[in-house]
């Protein structure tokens, strides 16, 4: 239980995290707020920490957009606490303002330390009196701890069954997961590539010699496994908890140092943001020990692809000089809930890395768009250093040159990034036509990109080049086309179905001078072109959705949260749709209705933006 409330919060920060590799000064003029109490027991030199708003009444703005359960009590949980403790009637009335989940920098010989030996939950003392009745509270839920004593305080231990394995070795590999970590082995897997032969009457559209992975639920890591431990030092002003006594001491040595976090001027930077003062979450993260963390956690560096502590000066050429320090913010708006963070530069760039792109491809898009994503690689340029990546090395797409080499001879380096230097938009809609409705009727969504580039001759030579390999390749299964469209040429990858009728499932053409669009079919590219029925830039629920947001020069994305979960209820099965746990469920997740965010960069650092657009309850 303490995992599954712990491990997601701690993937917030670091999935937002840059590097604190040397202080900068609090900018001229703006004036932090006074630091919670909790960061002055917290060390300047933290790996990262997550700070959660523990009043009451700082979450009461939910209750404009969902059905809180009765007795609720924002924000409902401390973390590593068991939940059969309730919050409200037992730990609220002792609690302070801010609670702080903090990642304990590591001491000499604790560089392999992993997350459970460096995670630890800090939350202030309002009311030392009730603080007996909360650890009977614990006894009477993990049974009677086990005391002792560090450096004069005591320790509360409950170890779990598995916790002395865990520590003893180190978590295996997750290269068994394909599905959940590899895509493209779960794509060639699908039925989707598997019917299209079925679709043709002769021979496999791609060719896939990779064995079908034996239907066996993949095993889950040792790091999740079992029973979390529990402990817990109770000193002066606060209550300190975590998964074993190892980060607990290591809070207890340095929490009485002068070089606190509230004294770091990178912290206090984060305490200046415009909103600080209304948000219910503030994170700060140090990208060299996190770097460490990752390399020390498989299943956190599976999930959060942070470079080895080894190649931080090596990932993306000058990693270790390029960034200095994060913020996250998380906070109420009066249509929904708005998050910010921002990776800053060490050096300020000489110029931002784009210029203001207002969403150029929306008028080309149906309003009816589930999903759109759009920018230039320089998105990925900004991101990728980030996670110590390069945009062909970031998960899931890290096997996209060798798929391509092998599968269409083209290499993606030479032959395809070099001429897509504008604007690249993917987006997923609605549509009965094209691959997907014809391989699975239920399926009835198209999918496609639209990319601009400076050079249509290189282009057109590797469309060329790949027609003519999939034609030579896929002589009998797939026919080459080609259409005209609004005095325009389109070509057509088309197969026959098991009832005789022709069946467009790709689709490329030019839809201006400099624009490309390909399509999962000719029916989806001829809904797009040569413009939608209505289109999305006019659509009320996309200017909403992106309305409160900066306008993005790297990149923004859209997903219309209505429009896709009424797609996706129609696999929902009777019975989850009739049971009470799931109309919970979808009822939630019914208030969403669109989730947007743009990337800025600037001279002093890139920013990204998310908005959750929430609906009013009724």
């Amino acid at each position: 239980m303490l995992k599954r409330v712990t491990l997601p919060v701690l993937s917030v920060l670091v999935l937002t995290t840059g590097s604190v590799l040397q202080a900068q000064p609090v900018p001229e003029g703006v004036a932090p707020t006074s630091p919670p109490a909790v960061t002055t027991v917290l060390p300047g030199d933290i790996s990262g920490v997550l700070l959660m708003d523990t009043r009451a009444n700082a979450w009461n703005g939910l209750n404009q957009f969902i059905d809180l359960p009765p007795g609720f009590s924002g924000p409902g949980f401390l973390p590593y606490i068991p939940a059969e403790v309730n919050f409200a009637r037992d730990i609220q009335p002792w609690l302070g303002d801010w609670a702080a989940i903090a990642v304990m920098p590591g001491g000499e010989g604790t560089g392999s330390a992993s997350l459970q030996e460096k995670a630890v939950m800090v939350a202030p003392i309002e009311d030392p009196n009730r603080i007996p009745n909360f650890v009977a509270q614990l006894s009477a839920i993990q049974g009677q701890p086990r005391e002792r004593q560090f450096q004069g305080v005591t320790l509360l231990e409950w170890p779990g069954p598995n916790m002395a394995r865990a520590q003893q070795k180190s978590p295996g590999s997750l290269k068994s997961w394909p599905i959940a970590l590899n895509p493209l082995f779960a794509f060639k897997q699908s039925k989707w590539l598997k019917g299209l032969p079925v679709l043709a009457q002769t021979r496999p559209i791609l060719p896939d010699a990779t064995p079908r992975a034996p239907e066996q639920p993949a095993p889950r890591p040792p790091e999740v496994q079992g029973t979390a431990g529990l402990a817990i030092a109770i000193v002066p002003g606060y209550v300190v908890a975590a998964q074993s006594s190892a980060p607990l001491e290591r809070w207890i040595l340095t929490k009485d140092t002068s070089n606190s976090l509230a004294r770091d001027p990178q912290f206090q930077r984060t305490l200046a943001h415009p909103e600080s003062g209304r948000s219910l979450v503030m994170g700060y993260g140090n990208f060299t020990q996190l770097a460490q963390l990752s390399s020390a956690s498989p299943l956190l560096n599976q999930l959060v692809p942070l470079p080895a502590s080894g190649d931080i000066n090596a990932a993306g050429g000058e990693l270790g000089t390029l960034y200095s320090a994060i913020d996250l913010m998380v906070w109420m708006e009066p249509q929904g809930i708005r998050a910010q963070s921002r990776g800053f530069y060490k050096t300020p760039l000489p110029e931002p890395l784009g210029v203001p792109t207002p969403n150029p491809m929306a008028a080309r898009l149906p309003a009816s768009t589930y999903f759109t994503c759009g920018g230039s690689l320089n998105w990925w340029q900004a991101i990728g250093p980030i996670l110590g990546q390069t945009f062909l090395t970031l998960p899931g797409l890290d096997q996209i040159p060798e798929f391509t080499q092998s599968t269409l001879g083209l290499d993606v380096t030479e032959d395809i990034l070099p001429w897509m230097d504008g604007e690249i938009t993917t987006f997923v809609f609605p549509t009965n036509r094209g691959f997907f409705p014809t391989v699975d009727e239920t399926m009835k969504l198209g999918m496609g990109s639209m990319i601009e580039t400076s050079d249509r001759q290189s282009a057109e030579r590797l469309l060329t080049q790949l027609d003519e390999r999939i034609a030579n390749q896929l002589s009998g299964a797939i026919t080459i086309t080609r259409h005209q469209i609004n005095e325009n040429s389109v070509t057509s990858w088309e197969v026959i179905n098991p009832n005789g009728r022709t069946e467009s499932v790709f689709a490329h053409g030019w839809i201006s001078e400099n624009t490309l669009m390909m399509t999962t079919g000719l029916g989806p590219f001829q809904e797009l072109y040569p413009q939608p029925a209505q289109s999305l830039a006019n659509a009320f629920n996309f200017q909403a959705a992106l309305e409160p947001l900066p306008q993005a020069n790297l990149g923004s994305c859209y997903l219309n949260m209505g429009s896709f979960l009424a797609w996706v209820n129609t696999f929902v099965p009777q019975e989850i749709n009739a049971s009470p746990e799931g109309q919970i469920v979808l009822n939630s997740l019914g208030k969403i209705r669109s989730i947007s965010g743009t990337g800025i960069s600037l001279n002093t650092h890139v920013q990204w933006d998310l908005f959750m657009l929430l609906s009013p309850r009724s």
